[in-house]
């Protein structure tokens, strides 16, 4: 059976959110070499940090921002009901993503991620697949204000 995936442009996908803690964070950090990055803080949530406090908040590294954007995404969809698609049976794959960063993340605050999905389009290769684009904000919970916004593309093997 071919599914018509075209009908999903436009559709806005659930809202979701993300904590940027310190055991995260140095996770990351422990495999990815980001010099000059020790987290040393205590972590607080966003909605618990006064101005000042987030001023002073540790940042995250600027690499660790493209994994709260894969990791807020996948947040956002159920494969079957957003992209008529069982990853059970199928095979998927992340494709491109783009990232323009507006503000640093800090340690402990809260974010809230907004996608929707913006094209499908059909390609073929060994075999027929779909691609699904994605574009998202990604915004403080507490201030409402824009830490990044792009687009993620996934692929859909039928």
């Amino acid at each position: 059976m071919d599914i018509d995936r075209t009908t999903l442009i436009g559709r806005e996908l659930r809202s979701a959110t993300y904590t940027v803690t310190e055991v995260d964070v140095k996770d990351f950090l422990g495999v990815v070499d980001e010099p000059g990055f020790a987290v040393t803080r205590t972590e607080s949530g966003a909605s618990e940090m006064n101005a000042s406090e987030a001023d002073d908040a540790a940042l995250a590294p600027p690499s660790f921002a493209p994994f709260v954007a894969v990791l807020g995404l996948l947040k956002t969809f159920d494969w079957q009901n957003d992209f008529l698609f069982d990853y059970r049976t199928g095979t998927a794959m992340f494709g491109e993503q783009s990232i323009e960063f507006h503000r640093p993340l800090r340690v402990g605050e809260s974010v809230a991620i907004a996608a929707s999905i913006s094209d499908v389009y059909e390609k073929q290769g060994k075999s027929l697949f779909d691609v699904i684009e994605v574009i998202f904000e990604i915004t403080g919970s507490a201030e409402g204000d824009r830490l990044m916004s792009g687009q993620q593309s996934y692929i859909l093997f039928k």
